[in-house]
């Protein structure tokens, strides 16, 4: 951790100058070249207001002190997620798409059930973007609901990543306020949340269990040790992203799917996006590819 005392910064970063049009662009590359965070014109505001709280925090003076600690190449990636954090909005709730979670009950786990005829092999998903956790549970509680409703002896499992270890932290504990939990109905509490008596809520442990939460650039992804997955869910994360590193993305996840794996985008993520693998999945209001055989073709996306 960056502490005050361990640099000789002087005053609280309040105080420093706001940054000119040329030192903003170079903040906004340096994050998009380590992080692939796209932080258009009219959100300089935002990144700039980001920087000073982050550098409050760390008691240094000028933004180019902070540059210069972030430019280097080792030793700063636990800095990168703080600044993430500040930078990202982590707009997230349970049960947030109902489309594709219909996708997932009435399409998905049904193929997957029938396909694999009751044995106990494990479905296997990956929630990108995972935020503070509502995402991965939201698909925890669905999927093990599905499968006591069918007497299904199936097992699963969701790795869940984000580039931001505090909302990591957050995710794990798997607590929530009477007002995040909204969205999650009496039967699911019932299922699958204690009530602390506090006005929060907690996810149980037997469903924390399912869950690994792991700190991941999805740009620096390519040694990840995930293959064969049955679902990935990526709703949360591409409007980070410009175009062309959407594309890549999208190859990567195409990757590790499973023969018969799907694919979950955001609605708009990329909806002309097409591979020789895969084929489209048609279900209203939501945006999905199912691959189709083993091996991976070139991607094209127009």
């Amino acid at each position: 951790m960056f502490l005050a005392q361990q640099a000789d910064w002087g005053v609280m970063a309040d105080r420093a100058p706001d940054l000119d049009d040329a030192r903003m662009q170079q903040w906004a590359d340096l994050v998009e070249r380590r992080t692939g965070i796209v932080i258009p014109a009219e959100r300089r505001a935002f990144l700039g207001a980001g920087l000073r709280g982050r550098m409050q925090q760390l008691g240094i003076v000028d933004h180019d002190s902070y540059y210069r600690l972030l430019a280097k190449e080792r030793g700063v990636a636990e800095e990168w997620s703080q600044l993430v954090d500040r930078l990202t909005v982590h707009e997230t709730s349970f049960f947030r798409h109902t489309p594709s979670l219909q996708l997932l009950t009435d399409e998905i786990l049904p193929t997957f059930v029938a396909r694999n005829n009751g044995n106990a092999t494990g479905f296997q998903v990956w929630s990108l973007g995972c935020s503070t956790g509502e995402e991965p549970y939201t698909l925890a509680m669905s999927i093990q609901r599905y499968l006591d409703r069918v007497d299904s002896d199936a097992l699963f499992g969701i790795t869940a990543t984000d580039i931001s270890r505090p909302t990591l932290k957050s995710a794990r504990e798997g607590i929530y306020s009477e007002r995040r939990m909204g969205g999650v109905a009496a039967d699911f509490r019932a299922r699958f949340c204690v009530d602390k008596g506090d006005g929060r809520w907690q996810i149980t442990e037997s469903l924390r269990r399912r869950i690994c939460f792991a700190q991941l650039n999805i740009l620096e992804a390519r040694g990840f040790p995930l293959s064969n997955l049955d679902l990935i869910s990526c709703q949360n994360m591409m409007i980070y992203y410009p175009r062309y590193q959407r594309l890549q993305i999208l190859e990567l996840l195409a990757q590790r799917l499973a023969p018969g794996g799907v694919m979950v985008l955001g609605p708009a993520d990329l909806p002309c996006w097409a591979h020789s693998e895969f084929e489209r999945i048609r279900f209203e209001g939501t945006l999905a590819f199912r691959r189709q055989m083993a091996g991976t073709a070139s991607v094209k996306g127009t």
